[in-house]
């Protein structure tokens, strides 16, 4: 690709996006917010009494929780045994209503692997095949002194930028491995030199660098708009954060393309001579 194609790329990309972005949260990810807001979160001591007695757990619920989500209990499963506060309400003298625990008791939940029913939500994954760009852009990583290594991250997360390393999950799919690099990458050129990371917020962030992500991965070819714009909604981003951050996102994706095709390019010319 040419530059002057690239630019072109990159500004169709945004504007897409930006469209995508106006149109507010896809019905999918409704669903997906809608799950998610169901699920409590359990303190750090029931954390380790889920993982003792299921350790490959993955979404834990109550008998009736898991019902309002349309499954049900698979007849003959083990309840996963917590701890749950029993909260009390009384008034005092000025009638004022308070709350508090007056002790603890045993209750059950289940993983979504003891239920059946409906299917659960899933985040849109990114489609499309990358072809040669994954190994184009880990050479490219390489080209600019970041060390790239695969490895399981605790938080689960799929990618983490760390300021001249970049930490990917193994398990990735090729599309979804192309698409997280990309974001980490533009996290990188972005978010560490000269602390301008610091200035901004989190929202901005990930804003920023999963709009590089659309816009390259969609001018390689990957279908990732919906995911993307999902994605940036997820932590608040709309239209009118992308906006601003326009001039940071178009070169940060223009530079990434240049580097992609110049080592695409590259690969191509070694696997002919080498024939």
């Amino acid at each position: 690709m040419k530059r002057d194609e690239i630019k072109e790329l990159v500004d169709r990309g945004i504007s897409e996006l930006s469209e995508a972005l106006a149109a507010g949260k896809s019905d999918r990810l409704k669903q997906y917010l809608d799950v998610m807001a169901r699920f409590p979160r359990y303190s750090f001591n029931n954390c380790i009494l889920i993982a003792i007695q299921c350790p490959d757990a993955t979404m834990v619920q109550g008998f009736h929780a898991w019902k309002k989500l349309g499954r049900s209990v698979t007849k003959g499963e083990k309840g996963i045994g917590i701890i749950a506060p029993m909260v009390g309400r009384k008034q005092d003298d000025a009638g004022s209503e308070d709350i508090s625990i007056f002790g603890f008791k045993v209750v059950h939940v289940f993983d979504v692997s003891q239920t059946e029913g409906d299917a659960l939500p899933e985040f849109i994954k990114v489609k499309g095949d990358p072809g040669r760009n994954v190994g184009a852009i880990e050479a490219y990583i390489q080209s600019e002194g970041i060390e790239l290594c695969y490895e399981m991250i605790p938080s689960g997360a799929k990618g983490v930028s760390k300021n001249g390393k970049l930490v990917i999950d193994p398990e990735l799919d090729p599309a979804s491995r192309l698409q997280v690099l990309v974001h980490e990458l533009a996290h990188e050129h972005l978010h560490w030199p000269e602390a301008r990371g610091k200035q901004t917020t989190k929202m901005v962030r990930e804003t920023e660098a999963e709009a590089v992500a659309s816009v390259v991965c969609q001018a390689l070819g990957l279908d990732t708009l919906e995911h993307c714009a999902d994605y940036i909604q997820l932590y608040n981003g709309d239209a009118e954060i992308l906006a601003k951050s326009m001039e940071h996102i178009q070169k940060t994706a223009a530079k990434i393309l240049e580097g992609i095709n110049a080592h695409t390019s590259t690969d191509a010319t070694s696997q002919e001579l080498a024939a």
